[in-house]
C-alpha cells in the first residue's frame, strides 16, 4: 500500500505580498499622499504586521522547505520593517527624537543596500521579474539612505526639504517595485493552481537558466512545484 505524498505549500506568495504591501504603504507615505504628522498609522501598522510578522512567518516556512535564499531575504526584510515600526511608535510615545529615528532608518537603509545587492546577484540564477524587483528595491534603499543620513535639524537634506521633496523619489520607485511584487505573488498563486489542474501556468516570470533546462515551473524563491 503506497502512501499519498502531499504537495508542500509555497510560502513565497505570502512573503512577497507582505513585503510588497508594506513597501506600497511606505511609498504612498513618501510620495506625500498621506501627511507625516497626522497619518503615521498608515505607515506603522503595515510595517508592523505585514512587513514584520507575516514576513517572519514566511521566512520560517521557507527554512522548513530548505530554501535558504527565500528564508534569509524574508527574515532580514522582516527585521527592517519591525525596527522601522518600533522606532516610529517610539516617536509617538515620546521615547525617541524624530531626527534620531530618521538617521537610524538611514543607517538601516545603507546596510540593506549591501544586503539587497547580494540578493540581487543571487537572483541572476532565478528569474527576470525577481531580478528586476530586487534591482528597483536596491534603488529604493539608495534613495532613502541619502536624504535620511543627511537630514539636519533645519529639516533639509541632500535631496531638498524633508519629507516633501527628499523622499518622493524613493516613494515613486517603491510604488513601481511593489507592482513587480504583485506580479511575482500572482504568478506563484495562479500558476500553482493551473499546474495542479494539469495546465501550464499563464503568468511568466522569465526564468534564467541553460538551454533545455526545465526551469519554467520554478517559483521566485527557487522551489519546484
Amino acid at each position: 500500500m503506497t502512501e499519498e505524498v502531499k504537495k508542500k505549500g509555497d510560502p513565497t506568495a505570502l512573503g512577497i505580498f507582505a513585503y510588497g504591501f508594506s513597501l506600497f504603504a511606505l511609498s504612498m507615505y513618501a510620495t506625500g499622499f498621506f501627511s507625516f504628522s497626522t497619518e503615521s498609522i498608515v505607515m506603522i501598522a503595515p510595517a508592523l504586521f505585514f512587513g514584520g510578522l507575516f514576513l517572519l512567518i514566511a521566512s520560517i516556512w521557507e527554512y522548513n522547505n530548505g530554501n535558504t535564499f527565500g528564508a534569509t531575504a524574508f527574515a532580514t526584510y522582516s527585521g527592517f520593517f519591525l525596527v522601522f515600526a518600533f522606532a516610529h511608535i517610539g516617536i509617538k510615545l515620546g521615547w525617541f527624537a524624530p531626527l534620531i529615528v530618521a538617521h537610524l532608518v538611514g543607517i538601516m537603509a545603507f546596510a540593506f543596500i549591501i544586503m539587497t545587492f547580494i540578493y540581487w546577484i543571487g537572483s541572476f540564477k532565478m528569474n527576470l521579474v525577481l531580478n528586476l524587483t530586487l534591482f528597483f528595491l536596491l534603488i529604493v534603499f539608495i534613495l532613502y539612505a541619502i536624504p535620511l543620513l543627511t537630514l539636519t535639524a533645519s529639516n533639509t537634506t541632500a535631496f531638498g526639504t524633508f519629507p516633501a521633496t527628499a523622499l518622493a523619489p524613493a516613494g515613486w520607485v517603491g510604488i513601481l517595485d511593489s507592482i513587480l511584487t504583485m506580479w511575482i505573488g500572482a504568478a506563484v498563486i495562479i500558476n500553482d493552481r493551473w499546474e495542479v489542474a494539469g495546465s501550464h501556468g499563464p503568468i511568466p516570470l522569465f526564468p534564467f537558466g541553460k538551454k533545455g533546462e526545465k526551469t519554467a515551473s520554478k517559483t521566485p524563491a527557487g522551489q519546484h512545484h
